[in-house]
């Protein structure tokens, strides 16, 4: 199973972080072997935002071995031709290790200003990947679309090897989608683990549908994190950040959390994280190894979090956590 770190991408008024300071993360990630890095998207948000392209073109030029990915980015909401370009690029930047995420977003806040209507998101996203995918792996493309019309259009130069698209979501429909439209799955944070085995099921039954071979394609889970000496230090350390984003969630409008919840029960969003020792960690980590989960991107920065603590969690998952997947 291989390990990544969803970064982070939230600024808030009272915080010290930085985006300089994910160099010194990625800088720190790379040393101790994860194996990749990811940022999502966000738009019109209070918090502040990170932007997912610029910020990994940079994260390209300072790393040699970390698979760079989007987790997601919404591709509807930028020209095709233009956004394929960058995302080739950076992949021409890196020497081939960048992954392509996409989902279709669920806030109507950040696809109004991009004219992306919400009964219209799905059609505008596959129409979107559709010729994304063509302009990475043609010489010419022409296509009349409801959004976008080209007419012998391409990129240059193309990615360096065939680019992995990963597609998030966690409805049947979604996941059906990944499977056709993707060459991998990305599991929502929001899945507990009988949401993640009936998911997998149904996502490896789309595969076989479609005929597709289910070792060519991933399984990306997404897990908030957080290493200590127990649970118990693990959620004073970390709880006062975790559920303050738990609490924006579910005023973004977050359908699967419920507000009241969030501020006032830690134990309902608790099979959600993997938090605690080394050893627990591993025990939880294991459970989704089980369940066929390829690939877990954890997220252990959270707003607010002060730079030294989010180090100290990743030397410790680093050195006291992933030693014991290494040899699977």
């Amino acid at each position: 199973m291989k390990f990544g770190v969803f970064l982070n991408q939230y600024y808030t008024p009272d915080s010290e972080f930085e985006v300089t300071d994910l160099y010194e993360q990625v800088d720190l990630l790379e040393r101790l072997g994860f194996d990749g890095v990811a940022l999502g998207e966000r738009h019109v948000h209070e918090e502040g935002f990170i932007e997912p392209i610029t910020a990994l073109s940079a994260i390209a030029t300072r790393t040699e071995t970390l698979d760079l990915a989007t987790m997601a980015v919404l591709p509807m909401l930028r020209n095709p031709l233009s956004l394929a370009e960058q995302v080739a690029m950076i992949d021409r930047l890196s020497g081939g290790r960048m992954r392509f995420g996409a989902a279709i977003g669920y806030r109507e806040r950040e696809l109004e200003p991009f004219d992306v209507a919400m009964d219209e998101r799905a059609k505008a996203f596959i129409e979107s990947i559709t010729v994304l995918e063509r302009l990475w792996n043609e010489d010419s493309v022409t296509h009349d679309g409801e959004r976008w019309s080209f007419d012998d259009v391409f990129v240059s130069p193309r990615p360096e090897n065939d680019l992995p698209i990963w597609i998030g979501g966690h409805a049947d429909i979604a996941i059906k989608r990944a499977a056709y439209r993707g060459s991998a799955w990305i599991a929502s944070a929001s899945s507990t683990t009988d949401d993640l085995e009936q998911q997998i099921t149904v996502y490896e039954d789309a595969l076989e549908e479609f005929g597709e071979d289910r070792s060519e394609h991933d399984i990306v889970l997404m897990r908030d994190c957080f290493v200590a000496d127990s649970v118990e230090e693990a959620r004073e350390t970390i709880e006062p950040y975790l559920l303050q984003l738990y609490e924006w969630y579910a005023r973004w409008g977050q359908t699967y959390l419920d507000e009241h919840e969030v501020e006032v029960d830690y134990d309902a969003l608790e099979e959600k994280f993997v938090l605690g020792s080394p050893d627990e960690c591993i025990e939880q980590l294991r459970e989704y190894e089980d369940l066929g989960v390829d690939q877990i991107y954890l997220r252990c920065q959270f707003p607010g979090q002060p730079q030294d603590v989010t180090l100290e969690t990743f030397e410790r998952f680093g050195e006291e956590v992933m030693p014991a997947f290494s040899n699977q």
